[in-house]
């Protein structure tokens, strides 16, 4: 009798201690994401070569031609939902992805340099470097922010020091879950090495950050701070940039944060 209810009494504990191990287990899963990064790919149609079957074109929704290029740069373009085209005479122009005609070609539409530098995020909230998110907006909505302690401090390209949090302005087909965030990272991809967050493993989803979703107060400055659902007034964007281009709706380069 005494053996039996020692071993009740050790399969109690041995249970109690696999239930904790678990729910250790699901919350620890619960507050690490998994990463990836997209950017704003630059186009330089004056310098990019490829055979003649491999040219095409970039239409808007109405038919219209916008640029012509290397079918690699306009399947970059729709992956990444937005590029930079520069022209021959260096001037910069900026497309965000529509959606697909009647013959499945994405279309493209142009947009204004001057409201937006990077491009659009969902209905019409601007890109910010470094500082947005694209999430699953079944989980999620726009202006929702959070959380990632490992970004803290972290120099990034333009100059700004982060503050570890970062707003959701955008969503895309392959981010799905509560735990799955799309990085951007403006004109760096996740092979730069000027991309701190590529250093850092951002450009990898089988790694794990912690994070949390902040508090609405948090958010509520965090999106004062960053001019949600636009931008501050200084335009970050260099004249030259890495691309030596000019932005075509611009009248004078804008001011430069090196």
């Amino acid at each position: 009798m005494k053996t039996l209810k020692k071993v009740l009494v050790l399969f109690a504990f041995a249970s109690q201690i696999v239930s904790c191990a678990a729910s250790k287990a699901s919350d620890g899963d619960a507050n690490m994401l998994n990463p990836t990064i997209y950017y704003k790919p630059t186009i330089r149609v004056d310098r990019t070569k490829c055979d003649a079957s491999e040219i095409t074109e970039m239409k808007s929704p109405e038919d219209k031609v916008l640029a012509v290029m290397c079918l690699r740069d306009f399947n970059n373009c729709v992956m990444q939902g937005s590029c930079f085209i520069v022209s021959e005479d260096s001037r910069m122009r900026s497309f965000n992805y529509y959606a697909r005609g009647p013959d499945t070609i994405p279309r493209f539409v142009e947009v204004d340099i001057r409201r937006c530098p990077y491009g659009y995020g969902m209905r019409n909230t601007c890109l910010d470097p470094y500082f947005t998110v694209a999430a699953d907006l079944k989980i999620y909505k726009l202006g929702d922010v959070i959380f990632v302690p490992r970004l803290v401090g972290q120099l990034m390209p333009d100059g700004q020091t982060h503050d570890g949090f970062l707003v959701v302005r955008d969503a895309g087909g392959g981010i799905n879950g509560a735990n799955r965030f799309d990085f951007f990272t403006g004109f760096y991809n996740h092979l730069a090495r000027e991309n701190t967050l590529a250093r850092l493993g951002f450009g990898d989803k089988t790694n794990a950050f912690e994070f949390r979703v902040a508090s609405e107060e948090e958010a509520k400055e965090v999106r004062d701070r960053r001019g949600y659902p636009g931008l501050k007034k200084e335009i970050i964007i260099s004249p030259e940039g890495p691309y030596g281009a000019r932005p075509a709706s611009l009248s004078a380069p804008p001011k430069s944060v090196e």
